[in-house]
């Protein structure tokens, strides 16, 4: 029976569905700000141990599928625009296709999520968030940028 409990203590404890709903989104704020010149890593950074959890799945897997999605669709549509510009304006050459268009910017997106996943870790410190950013740097990335990017935020870790 002691065992148990010593598990129970070690188990994340769950937050009450409004702190769980204000994590998901601070953290988001912080994956998907463009300038981020609203102190969102420093709002990140001071939900600390809460936030980890939501990190750690961030910085492996990079935005749920449904971020992904819309992030898709707004890519096809941004495409569709710049190629009307183009059959506007004959001078002006597309140099890729929509696929390949939204193939790279989709891959920057699910970067850019990883990389802000690592610094926030990084930011927050504590052994489960340098366990997390051990376990990735260990498994390398495809992309040379995130994988320096997480070897950085693993060597800086609090």
């Amino acid at each position: 029976s002691g065992g148990r409990e010593a598990v129970a203590q070690d188990a994340p404890r769950e937050l009450p569905p409004e702190q769980a709903a204000e994590v998901r989104h601070t953290v988001v704020a912080w994956l998907e700000c463009e300038e981020c010149e609203e102190g969102q890593l420093e709002a990140v950074q001071r939900l600390g141990s809460n936030a980890v959890p939501t990190l750690g799945a961030t910085l492996e897997r990079g935005p749920p599928a449904a971020s992904r999605a819309r992030v898709r669709r707004h890519l096809e549509d941004s495409y569709g625009k710049i190629a009307e510009h183009v059959k506007k304006n004959p001078e002006e050459k597309l140099e890729v296709s929509q696929e390949e268009y939204v193939k790279i910017y989709l891959e920057n997106y699910a970067a850019n999520y990883r990389v802000r996943s690592a610094q926030a870790l990084a930011a927050i410190g504590g052994d489960e968030a340098r366990k997390l950013l051990a376990a990735a740097a260990i498994k390398k990335s495809s992309r040379e940028d995130v994988q320096a990017a997480i070897e950085a935020a693993a060597k800086s870790a609090k």
